[in-house]
């Protein structure tokens, strides 16, 4: 049926967002908080990492090849453009990290409002800004973990638009694969967005035309734009760094992280993440209650509709289907990352939340046939619940935030501050050092490059006996190079309780034979080289 198309008309006034106008009141002191507490925190030592291999590029050294390490570019590219914004202050680095927790909550709204409406998708981004930003997982620090969300969500969002207008949709999904491939740009394990995409595109129903021409045409479009993002990042990298050092770094150490007994394995235990869902449990519990929901929909009639199914408030299977994929996917590679650490849940945290959001769209809109209506009794209880609830991670975060301010106000550790003075008593600052472990923030606060492309022995640690081959580069890299200071304890390589770490024997008797201890009473690792390089 094709309706005449009206003449002269006025267009109707737009409406004003409330929904939205009322999340974003809830969510920007909730933003700040959270930002307070991410450049506050005195446990990030990443975020110093970061800030020095930015500072290192600004001055011109070359990523994997004379500054490696195993995560892709992005976030040490973001470092060293806030760096250079801000003339070589951290400041320029934390506003990008508060734009990319702004954005996350801007496109969590756009996609949540196109599935769920305005309404649910204001309180899923207050949900969304809550729980992203729990100090837990180091989301809105200078991480990784921080930009991901961005891309992921972005992906999504776009997806959504996509599958619900009817013009235009290929276009929209080449747009979702380049926005999908920039999150390898931040993480190795960045698929679970995509590959939802990807299956749920296989097995959804398609739109217009022959099913399988329609839903080919979609995947190749979706696979292109991937591969188009992906094969930018290896062109830029290849202009700007070493590839063979780029891939071996990227790809090729990880690997060894699937060892047998050393850090992960691709059938991992889930056991590990209970402990760190402290603080989910509103959001764990809706998104739980979606399970529920198809199920109850097998005994409800549905009136006849124009409106896309996706965008019916109790008839969106695909959505439901969409973001459990992206729930599991996204569960299974924070479970993969080695060591088992809380921050890797951060990519678990947007489907999560939408999840969440279903259930609240299925709480304030039961039915097509009652949209508008007032709300039920049930409906006001369940808001009141909401707010108790989500008072247990407020609370977290204030408490967290209080503990940090107070750490921070007593200053750096003193011993910390003479190790600095230290180097730079026996330093000029041109002189590159080395140091054992993983210390950079004694790289950036002493303002002294790095004399070999490895900032330390922490990989070397991590792999224990694995580790020997790199232990040995490190050898032959510090040899060739002759800091002026190494910083190294032998001895706990030595220890008896960590009989399986590399050998550090030809190191130990080199720096021995070529260094001394200036202050072997107050620095008993700081080791001074005796002369000059021949």
């Amino acid at each position: 049926m094709i309706l005449p198309t009206p003449v002269n008309n006025p267009s109707p006034k737009r409406r004003p967002n409330l929904p939205g106008v009322a999340a974003l009141i809830l969510c920007l002191p909730i933003i700040a908080l959270s930002q307070f507490i991410a450049h506050i925190r005195i446990d990030d030592i990443d975020g110093w990492f970061f800030l020095h291999y930015g500072r290192e590029l600004l001055g011109g050294a070359t990523l994997y090849s004379q500054l490696w390490d195993i995560k892709p570019p992005a976030i040490f590219w973001i470092n060293a453009l806030g760096l250079g914004l801000s003339g070589g202050s951290p400041v320029g680095v934390w506003v990008l990290c508060g734009l990319a927790s702004i954005m996350s909550a801007v496109l969590f709204y756009r996609a949540a409002r196109r599935a769920y409406g305005p309404s649910a998708a204001a309180i899923g981004t207050v949900f969304a800004v809550m729980y992203f930003n729990l100090w837990t997982f180091h989301v809105g620090c200078n991480r990784p973990a921080t930009f991901l969300i961005v891309t992921e969500l972005g992906c999504m969002g776009l997806y959504l638009k996509a599958i619900t207008q009817s013009t235009k949709s290929t276009r929209m999904l080449f747009w979702t694969g380049v926005c999908g491939g920039l999150g390898l740009w931040f993480k190795q394990t960045a698929f679970a967005a995509p590959a939802a995409i990807f299956i749920h595109l296989l097995i959804a129903r398609s739109g217009t035309g022959p099913a399988n021409t329609s839903r080919w045409k979609k995947v190749s479009q979706f696979v292109t734009g991937y591969i188009a993002s992906v094969a930018l990042l290896v062109i830029i990298l290849a202009l700007t760094s070493d590839s063979h050092w780029a891939w071996d770094a990227i790809v090729g150490f990880n690997r060894n992280f699937f060892a047998p007994g050393i850090a992960t394995s691709f059938t991992p235990s889930l056991r590990w993440m209970l402990p760190h869902t402290r603080g989910l449990e509103l959001p764990l519990i809706l998104a739980l209650a979606t399970l529920a929901q198809p199920v109850i929909g097998l005994f409800q009639r549905h009136p006849t509709s124009d409106t896309p199914p996706q965008l019916e408030a109790n008839s969106r299977p695909p959505v439901l289907l969409l973001f459990w994929l992206w729930m599991f996917l996204a569960i299974y590679l924070s479970a993969v990352g080695p060591h088992n650490r809380p921050m890797y849940l951060a990519v678990a945290l947007p489907p999560l939340v939408a999840l969440a959001t279903h259930s609240v769209s299925l709480l304030i809109n039961p039915g097509p046939g009652q949209l508008g209506r007032a709300p039920t009794h049930y409906v006001v209880i369940a808001i009141l619940w909401f707010a108790f609830m989500i008072w247990a991670p407020l609370r977290m975060q204030l408490e967290f935030a209080l503990r940090q301010y107070h750490w921070k106000e007593r200053g750096p550790d003193p011993r910390f501050i003479e190790i600095v003075e230290a180097i730079g008593r026996h330093t000029r600052p041109e002189d590159a050092i080395f140091a054992d472990g993983y210390a950079p923030e004694l790289y950036w606060r002493a303002n002294r490059k790095q004399a070999i492309r490895y900032m330390g022995t922490e990989k070397i640690v991590q792999l224990q006996k694995l580790g020997q081959p790199l232990m040995d580069e490190t050898t032959r890299s510090l040899i060739a190079a002759r800091p002026r200071v190494i910083l190294f304890d032998f001895n706990r390589f030595h220890a008896k309780d960590q009989p399986n770490l590399a050998s550090v024997e030809t190191l130990e008797n080199w720096v021995r034979d070529h260094y001394f201890l200036p202050e072997p009473d107050r620095f008993p690792t700081l080791w001074v080289r005796q002369s000059e390089p021949e």
